[in-house]
């Protein structure tokens, strides 16, 4: 016979830190360009669907120093000194931090302004440097507030399932376009972490999950955060807390109603995730608790009992950053990028816009040794640890290492930080010549040599 259970082991996990949180809505004006996908015949709004969030996070580390993590419904960053000189550079100079001490983490919505002056070139452009400024400093204001509001709180860290993702890589004759696959299933994981003052009360909530936020396409002309905004508000609602998105693994993933011109689809995408993380924060033990084995019960039979009982959590908060030197692929040239973009771009807006983006990421990330620097930050946060990178992995990524580190509440984090917001695909990616193989700075092989080097990193972290 079998020992008899002890503890309940299904994943889940505990954190004590000193933590404060801050929000601010960052809704751009009427009129601003927010439309970028090239199918679209104007890039102006004409109104806004949800308001565009910004939400921040600090963490007070185990050398007393201050750490954040900030959420923006943002799309993306393609210019590197938009980005690490004019934004993240200047964010934590007037914070007080290294620049490695705070990550941003862009909800990569479809319907907001470009956050870079180099993408502004459509209509409505004029107001994008008001709205990239003002947004600069709204960060800055919610990072202060947050820090001034630190206090001791327990985060209660559990994995969920949400059935939102598709894969979206689909064989469609001699090709491979973006769009729903129901032949193949994708990684459901969502991590949610409840974080709790002493007295029980809600602070914030913690929300990982990879999927595409594509929801809304061409034919809305309004400003949205698509399916965040909805499931952030049902969460928010129940819990009387502000919910941080952190995008996930998401490079092959993407809803399965999507590109819509009714902005509802997303609304209805969102419930998908707000309930399925309702769900899981229902199904939560009390902060600083465990589930163990009480005795047996003689009744109609004989009965195990078990009992919610207090638990020390885990304080320590730490940091480090590692480099990943990966092969890069052969770089295309701004008239060789036109020749084969050119048959499937719907503008020379966006043509132009696409050669200039991927002429952006090669800068302080493409080294002349024929490899690349892609960096990885790696944040242990009690018991649970936060893996971010700066590009678009394909989910098996994340998958995979839960797998070999299944005793691990594991965040895996998309779209952080910077430079080049690059494709990581699989080797089946390059095989089938996806678009996310034709965009990736990176040579085949580049994402297993990477899961290969997390993995590493986690087991000595």
């Amino acid at each position: 016979m079998s020992a008899r259970p002890q503890v309940d082991r299904s994943p889940s996990s505990l954190t004590r830190v000193n933590l404060g949180v801050s929000q601010a809505d960052i809704t751009p004006p009427v009129g601003i360009s927010s439309n970028p996908w090239g199918k679209s015949s104007s890039a102006l709004s004409t109104g806004v669907h949800r308001p565009l969030i910004a939400t921040a996070v600090a963490l007070q580390n185990s050398q007393g120093k201050m750490q954040f993590i900030v959420g923006l419904d943002i799309g993306w960053i393609g210019c590197h000194e938009c980005d690490v000189v004019k934004f993240r550079g200047r964010v934590t100079k007037e914070l007080g931090i290294d620049l490695d001490d705070l990550l941003v983490n862009l909800s990569q919505t479809h319907k907001g302004p470009p956050f870079c002056i180099h993408e502004a070139l459509r209509e409505g452009k004029e107001l994008v440097p008001e709205f990239i400024e003002r947004t600069i400093l709204t960060v800055i204001d919610i990072c202060r507030k947050a820090e001034s509001s630190t206090e001791e709180v327990d985060i209660t860290w559990a994995y969920g399932k949400c059935d939102l993702g598709t894969v979206r890589d689909l064989p469609v004759g001699d090709q491979v376009v973006v769009g729903f696959n129901p032949e193949l299933s994708p990684d459901d994981t969502l991590v949610v972490g409840r974080a709790t003052d002493l007295d029980g009360n809600n602070v914030a909530t913690f929300v990982n999950y990879g999927c595409h936020p594509t929801s809304v396409g061409w034919g809305s002309d309004l400003i949205s955060p698509d399916y965040v905004g909805r499931a952030r508000e049902l969460v928010e609602s129940a819990t009387g807390a502000p919910m941080l998105f952190l995008l996930g693994a998401c490079g092959n993933v993407a809803p399965k109603i999507q590109y819509a011109a009714d902005v509802a689809v997303a609304d209805k995408n969102g419930e998908m995730l707000g309930y399925a993380t309702l769900a899981t924060l229902a199904g939560m033990l009390p902060p600083a608790t465990e589930y163990r084995f009480n005795e047996v019960i003689a009744s109609g039979t004989a009965l195990g009992d078990w009992m919610v009982a207090p638990v020390e959590a885990n304080s320590a908060v730490k940091m480090k950053k590692f480099l990943a030197k990966l092969k890069h692929k052969e770089l295309l040239s701004e008239d060789q990028m036109r020749e084969r973009w050119a048959p499937v771009t719907a503008s020379e807006v966006f043509l132009s816009f696409r050669i200039r983006k991927q002429l952006e990421m090669r800068l302080d990330y493409v080294q002349p040794d024929g490899t690349v620097l892609h960096p990885l930050w790696f944040w242990r946060l009690g018991d649970a640890v936060v893996v971010a990178h700066c590009g678009e992995a394909y989910f098996e990524m994340a998958r995979e290492l839960r797998r070999r580190n299944p005793g691990m509440m594991l965040l895996f984090l998309d779209m952080t930080n910077g430079p080049g917001y690059v494709y990581v695909p699989n080797r089946k990616a390059y095989e089938q010549n996806t678009y996310q193989s034709q965009q990736s700075l990176l040579a085949p092989g580049g994402f297993e040599e990477m899961l290969e080097i997390i993995d590493r990193e986690l087991k000595t972290f």
